[in-house]
Parts: C-alpha cells; sequence; structure tokens
C-alpha cells in the first residue's frame, strides 16, 4: 500500500487531506514539525512527501535539503500559501518534485499524489553508473569527475538519471519536462536546452563537442558512449 507522509502543523490542512487520502486507499501519517517530518521519513519511508513550507522547527526547504540526497525515490509535493516564483524556485532548487498553492482542490490534489506515487516507483535503485572519468552514484544522488565531486542541481541531476536510464535513446524536450518538471509545471524547451549547456559544461571535455550528452536537432537529448554499473 502506497505510504504518505504529511508535514503540516495546521489541523485544519492535516486532517481532511488525511481521510480523503486514506479513503482512497493510501496509508497516512502525519508529522507537525521539520525534525519530526524528517525522522517519520526515515524511519517510515513514504513514498510521497506532502510538505508545507512553514514548519517549525525546520522549514520545508531545509527538510527537502536534508532529505533530498538520502531518499531519491521519495517524490516531494510543497504545499503553501506562498505563491511566489522565487519559493517555486528555491522548492524546486533543492529537490521538490511538484508545488501546490493553498487553498487546493482535494480531487486535485489526491491526483497529484497518484502521479507521485507512480513517478516514485520508477525512479532508479540505488547504484552507481560510471563513463569516462565521470561516477554517479544514483542513490546518493551524487556527481563525481576525476575524483572530484561536481556541483549539479537537483534537476541537472534528475535530468542526467533519465538520460542514463534512457541510454541510445533519444529523449524528446517534451519528455524531459514531463519527467523532470511534470506536466503541470510550465517551462520551455529553452528551459530544458539551459541545463543541458550546464551539464555539458560540468561533465563533457569539450562541451561544444559532446562525447555522451548529444543533441538531435529538432527532437532532443541522447546519451551515447557505455557505461559500467555497480
Amino acid at each position: 500500500m502506497p505510504r504518505i507522509l504529511i508535514a503540516d502543523d495546521e489541523p485544519a490542512i492535516v486532517m481532511p487531506v488525511r481521510d480523503e487520502l486514506q479513503f482512497e486507499g493510501f496509508e497516512v501519517q502525519a508529522a507537525g514539525t521539520g525534525p519530526e517530518a524528517i525522522a517519520l521519513a526515515r524511519s517510515w519511508k513514504p513514498h510521497v512527501l506532502l510538505l508545507d513550507l512553514m514548519l517549525p522547527g525546520q522549514n520545508g526547504f531545509e527538510v527537502c535539503r536534508t532529505l533530498r540526497p538520502e531518499r531519491p525515490d521519495l517524490w516531494v509535493i510543497i504545499l503553501t500559501v506562498r505563491s511566489l516564483e522565487a519559493d517555486r524556485v528555491t522548492g524546486f532548487e533543492v529537490g521538490a518534485d511538484d508545488y501546490v498553492t493553498k487553498p487546493f482542490s482535494l480531487r486535485e490534489l489526491i491526483g497529484r499524489v497518484r502521479v507521485g506515487v507512480r513517478r516514485a516507483s520508477g525512479r532508479p535503485a540505488s547504484r552507481c553508473v560510471t563513463f569516462g572519468d565521470v561516477v554517479v552514484d544514483v542513490a546518493a544522488r551524487r556527481v563525481m569527475r576525476a575524483g572530484r565531486a561536481v556541483d549539479v542541481t537537483p534537476k541537472e541531476f534528475d535530468i542526467l538519471a533519465l538520460l542514463l536510464r534512457r541510454s541510445g535513446v533519444v529523449v524528446s524536450r517534451d519528455e524531459f519536462l514531463d519527467e523532470v518538471w511534470g506536466r503541470d509545471i510550465h517551462v520551455t524547451h529553452r528551459t530544458v536546452d539551459t541545463h543541458m549547456s550546464a551539464l555539458r559544461r560540468k561533465l563533457e571535455t569539450d562541451p561544444d563537442a559532446p562525447a555522451h550528452i548529444v543533441g538531435v536537432r529538432g527532437v532532443g537529448y541522447r546519451f551515447e558512449g557505455s557505461f559500467a554499473e555497480r
């Protein structure tokens, strides 16, 4: 049974969401503080985390930043009254997968939870992938090149992981938008290209003539070359 953790200190939010999720067949627990959310996520291992930003103890950004390296498979949906673009950007930068502004429709939220359960089940298992002088630790969401850590953003890592999963196959820009950002997030093809350029600068010997992250004109990108898994 899919497990959903609600991290919110407002009973008026927690109770109806919990009741609706349980009615739909999910197993649900709730946490009222940031530290409690982290502890439950570690011990109970939910599939989806509904995360309020304004948590006491540690805010939602801090909770997500702490859990993301430990739980790359966890689907994080931020729930907040804060609708500023800067907050949305920060949420995605620390590893959130979706963003819902309060007040919200319970039916819409349940739909997003179902998407999260499906997506979380399809995320990579714990493994390391090596190509050239690059090592990608999927479980830890860590990238090394020539023995040194590479600073990649959460979205850059998700893009790289998708390329590796689909090695040798062209992934369209629309697929990147759906898989990495989600269908309800309104970003453009240019955003994909910008992230690809950043990855090439960080991982390719010659970013202008990439050996691994190869563009396919008018379609998208594919990963080329062999890699080892362990």
